[in-house]
């Protein structure tokens, strides 16, 4: 009994020791064994999410601060009279309001993933012509200057279909995984986005991309909020958000998303999507 009341004691102290599940006592060194690795493995897991949170906060700092010098260093220079002809104040002006709408883009994106993860973000799911949305999404994207000079392609050989989505929403995740492969690649690279029938139930959306493709660690980590891969620039156009805020939307609609990757050969993101 004594070695019971000292492995209860050791248990409360996070010092007990795995006793041999022998003896007259056996089910109880069992169940004292199984109680403390479900507590360490509390006491892990916790570890791990206080250090992502801190690790997140300051990447949330950092990130303000970065668009914030350059914000205040050009206002300075306006407002002491630095600029000496109208050309220079429109290049000072440029460059401050590129850095205010990265900051804004940031509160945004930040608001969502939490709306999102709370369910309180509004969720207006209705029937759409799934082949044309997607069609019409994808030639948005080429249309936009930022990427007109990359290769996107679309293909589907399916019918005509009605899938039950919110057309916001669900344009925000693609958009995300679409310009995530693009941003994130050589500039000679192609992404092609395409439809499947996965079964009766499911329809897989495939977002392909022939660049460089994503260490086996790096895709462990892909859809953590505010991860960012080692082929990230100082500056990005992303907040580090975007993907994982495209699994949230995934998520909502009942579908699920998953990675393929090879370095070297490039990634796909498959979309499983319930029909119904």
């Amino acid at each position: 009994m004594g070695k019971i009341t000292r492995g209860i004691n050791d248990v409360s102290l996070r010092t007990y020791q795995k006793l041999p599940e022998k003896g007259i006592f056996n089910g109880i060194y069992m169940a004292l064994n199984k109680i403390d690795s479900e507590i360490r493995f509390g006491d892990q897991l916790k570890a791990e999410t206080e250090y992502a949170r801190q690790e997140w906060i300051a990447n949330i700092t950092h990130d303000l601060k970065t668009p914030l010098s350059p914000i205040k260093g050009y206002a300075e220079l306006l407002a002491g009279g630095s600029a000496s002809d109208n050309q220079t104040a429109q290049k000072y002006g440029s460059i401050i309001l590129k850095n205010v709408d990265y900051v804004e883009k940031l509160i945004n994106d930040l608001k969502l993933t939490y709306q999102l993860e709370l369910g309180a973000f509004p969720f207006h799911p209705k029937k759409v012509r799934f082949v044309r949305y997607l069609k019409e999404l994808v030639i948005d994207i080429v249309n936009d200057p930022a990427f007109s000079y990359q290769n996107i392609e679309f293909n589907c050989d399916l019918p005509e279909m009605t899938v039950l989505i919110d057309p916001d929403l669900f344009h925000r995740a693609m958009c995300n995984l679409i310009i995530n492969a693009l941003i994130h690649n050589p500039p000679n690279t192609t992404v092609k986005v395409s439809i499947s029938k996965n079964n009766e139930k499911n329809i897989c959306l495939s977002i392909h991309d022939n660049g460089i493709g994503i260490s086996k660690e790096e895709q462990a980590k892909l859809f953590t909020r505010y991860y960012r891969g080692t082929n990230t620039k100082e500056m990005p156009e992303s907040t580090g958000l975007g993907l994982a805020i495209a699994k949230q939307i995934v998520v909502l609609h009942g579908g699920e998303i998953v990675i393929k990757s090879e370095l070297g050969k490039g990634t796909e993101f498959l979309i499983l999507l319930p029909v119904n």
